[in-house]
């Protein structure tokens, strides 16, 4: 009789409060599992729009650099003075020796390049800030909005974008010299 006990209680197999207690803890496993997955995607998916967001605003603060790096010598001014038309915490005009015009501007969210006097074409889209900083030769910054002759002691300008997509921001900023007003730099 004791045999045949033993033989029962070892074909009984799982009672109803062993199950529920076996799916509890394995959801919450999953809860945990999930969670961890679900941090580790949206880390992945931040930074990649942070890196798209860094390479678009890298890619055109080059191209502004390089635009603002040509900008002549003003012909007409009594010493060294770059051809600057006006500057504001938002844009830069500036000529050259044809008569061309150029600016770089913010347009609502779009960060826009004149070049030769055409139409402007968008530098950067999805910025939420953008400035324009001058400076004269002893590093000292110069008024927020400047025109004609004001503009003459401008020798450096700083340039700082702010892009924002999905929740992530991104801020650049660069620092150049106008190569014209450099010693040496001539036109």
């Amino acid at each position: 009789m004791i045999g045949r006990r033993r033989h029962l209680v070892a074909l009984r197999g799982f009672t109803l409060i062993e199950s529920i207690a076996t799916i509890v803890v394995l959801a919450v496993l999953g809860s945990i599992t999930s969670l961890l997955i679900l941090n580790a995607v949206d880390g992945y998916s931040d930074t990649a729009t942070s890196a798209q967001l860094h390479g678009e605003a890298s890619i055109a603060l080059d191209r502004a650099v390089r635009e603002l790096r040509k900008i002549e010598l003003d012909s007409g001014a009594s010493g060294i003075a770059p051809n600057i038309d006006t500057v504001t915490a938002t844009s830069i005009t500036w000529s050259d020796s044809g008569a061309d015009s150029y600016s770089l501007s913010l347009s609502g969210s779009d960060v826009m390049l004149a070049v030769d006097g055409g139409a402007a074409a968008i530098l950067l889209a999805d910025a939420t800030a953008f400035s324009v900083v001058t400076y004269d030769e002893d590093n000292a910054a110069l008024a927020a909005s400047l025109a004609g002759v004001a503009c003459d002691p401008i020798r450096r300008v700083a340039l700082e974008v702010t892009l924002q997509r999905h929740g992530v921001s991104e801020t650049l900023r660069t620092k150049l010299f106008i190569r014209s007003t450099m010693s040496g730099g001539g036109s």
